[in-house]
């Protein structure tokens, strides 16, 4: 059954092409997001797709599937960006929408299918999130949830792509007087879904007050970054610990149990080198917009862990 199309297609496809992002090569942020939904789902596919007008996409993509984008009038994701929510196919044989799909007749087809919508602020739906599986599946209450979190994470790559490529990366406006306590408890509260499906503890201590001139939009965006780049790197089962400072000035500590490489995000802001992909320079620029410096404490206290302090100048 060919899907429907959403009454914002023009909309929705302009949205998708401001992006920039149709045709690259392949870029570890959204390779590190398919691994982890696979991960957390128990599915041995998960793909980034972008649904553009004739076809699907695969930004990218994990499992056996040697394909780089297929028609649109076959994809499940066209049928999941008509919604808001996850959509849940535990057998496909059995749903009329898919029942006659060639993916699905053919030998080993898909049998299960969950994808979660990437939703623009606007409302545009640009693809999906997807899991799939070979054989019927279902999700529990806690993958679900961490899918849902997961595909904010790639609209939010998307949106720091976009800003590259239309030279937005520095604040346009006035900057004001920004809670780093409020923003950062805000990013921890989006990505506790997907930790506590990997079973780590994220936990965010708050001292004194802490207070920044920052573009907020701009700043969160780079703050969800950075705290998820951590929740990637910590192992399944361990901790990332978040500490908010105001004195002597304003500082996130962030610590994790696992990964010892600087991410290129922290190696540009550092300025040992431009980081390779655009979205880590893209926060790396963001940050260094806001006067932020990076430290690595984790040598100076002789920790096992990974530490790091991200510092403001003084409000």
């Amino acid at each position: 059954m060919a899907a429907p199309v959403p009454s914002n297609e023009a909309d929705r496809v302009s949205a998708l092409h401001a992006m920039a992002v149709l045709d690259t090569p392949p870029e570890t942020d959204f390779d590190d997001i398919v691994r982890i939904a696979s991960e957390v789902c128990g599915a041995p596919i998960s793909l980034v797709t972008l649904v553009d007008t004739e076809r699907q996409w695969f930004k990218a993509k994990v499992g056996d599937l040697d394909l780089d984008e297929t028609p649109r009038e076959v994809a499940f994701c066209a049928h999941a960006i008509m919604g808001r929510d996850l959509m849940v196919v535990p057998d496909a044989t059995a749903d009329a929408r898919f029942a006659d799909n060639p993916f699905v007749t053919q030998d080993d087809g898909i049998r299960f299918y969950a994808g979660a919508p990437l939703l623009t602020a606007e409302g545009a739906a640009l693809g999906t999130l997807c899991v799939v599986d070979h054989s019927p599946h279902r999700l529990n209450l806690d993958q679900m949830k961490a899918l849902r979190a997961l595909a904010k994470q790639v609209t939010e790559l998307l949106e720091l792509r976009r800003l590259v490529a239309t030279d937005e990366l520095r604040p346009k406006t006035e900057p004001r007087s920004v809670d780093l306590a409020y923003l950062t408890e805000a990013r921890i509260r989006e990505l506790r879904g997907i930790a506590d499906a990997r079973n780590i503890a994220i936990t965010l201590g708050l001292t004194d007050s802490a207070s920044v001139h920052a573009d907020p939009a701009k700043l969160s965006r780079a703050l969800d970054y950075v705290i998820f780049s951590a929740l990637k790197l910590a192992p399944a089962g361990g901790r990332v610990a978040v500490r908010v400072l105001g004195s002597p000035a304003p500082t996130i500590e962030i610590g994790h149990s696992g990964g010892s490489i600087r991410p290129e995000w922290q190696v540009d802001l550092a300025g040992q080198r431009e980081a390779d992909e655009p979205v880590p320079h893209a926060v790396a620029d963001i940050l260094r917009a806001h006067g932020a410096s990076v430290t690595d404490t984790s040598a100076l206290i002789g920790s096992p862990d990974v530490r790091l302090q991200l510092r403001f100048p003084p409000h």
